[in-house]
């Protein structure tokens, strides 16, 4: 008769070996990985720079911090309902430095003629729900609304444009949060002169603060910016 053979047990002192095997490599593996990604970023950016492409620079929260302070909101209610949201950014010196920073973040690049769009004028990004869609037309020469900037000094300037933003919103939700599906965005623009002719600035070094008044027969918004004078 044939014997059947006999399983053996695998010895302790190579099942110690294999464990310890098995350890490093997995350790090596995790070395080599850790050690590939700043090589591996670095030699990115060489890349780009090369290219004159200069490496994106995260703002590390500077943007959103900018934004905050930039930005203001106001609520109209008329008889208990909601008649309007606004939200509104002024793009003055510190926000348009944040901005520039933070498009160079996701695109690399600053904005192409930014700077120049905004140069003589005191410009704001305005986004605005209303219930009822056709009220929400500030844009219009028929709207309900009127719009205006005042300051402390009881100076008032009209408006040299109020245009629908041209951006898609997720470009706009991405650096201003606070758009929504439902609103909508204007770019709105006003002259830097309160008397041209007499060569009186709207904003000049005795400004404490503006106001933007968006007022109808529904209701009145008002949205205060202090003037910085760093």
């Amino acid at each position: 008769m044939k014997r059947r053979g006999v399983r053996r047990q695998p010895d302790e002192a190579v099942l110690t070996g294999v464990f310890l095997f098995m350890k490093r490599t997995v350790f090596l593996i995790i070395l080599s990985f850790a050690v590939s990604i700043p090589l591996f970023y670095l030699s990115g950016c060489s890349v780009l720079s090369s290219l004159g492409i200069p490496p994106a620079v995260r703002s590390s929260g500077g943007y959103r911090s900018a934004l905050r302070k930039a930005s203001r909101k106001a609520d109209i209610y008329n008889k208990l309902n909601t008649a309007m949201y606004v939200r509104a950014t002024y793009f003055d010196r510190t926000f348009v430095s944040a901005y520039e920073k933070e498009y160079r973040y996701y695109y690399m690049k600053k904005p192409e003629g930014l700077r120049e769009k905004l140069r003589k004028y005191i410009t704001l990004f305005v986004s605005v729900y209303t219930p009822r869609k056709s009220y929400n037309n500030l844009d219009s020469k028929r709207s309900i609304w009127m719009v205006y900037l005042t300051n402390d000094e009881g100076e008032s300037v009209m408006p040299v444009s109020i245009k629908p933003s041209q951006k898609k919103r997720v470009f706009l939700k991405k650096f201003f949060p606070y758009v929504t599906g439902w609103s909508k965005q204007y770019i709105m623009k006003f002259p830097e002169y309160y008397d041209k002719k007499e060569n009186k600035l709207f904003l000049n070094p005795r400004t404490k603060w503006i106001k933007l008044i968006i007022t109808g027969v529904n209701g009145k918004a008002v949205l205060k910016w202090n003037i910085n004078k760093k």
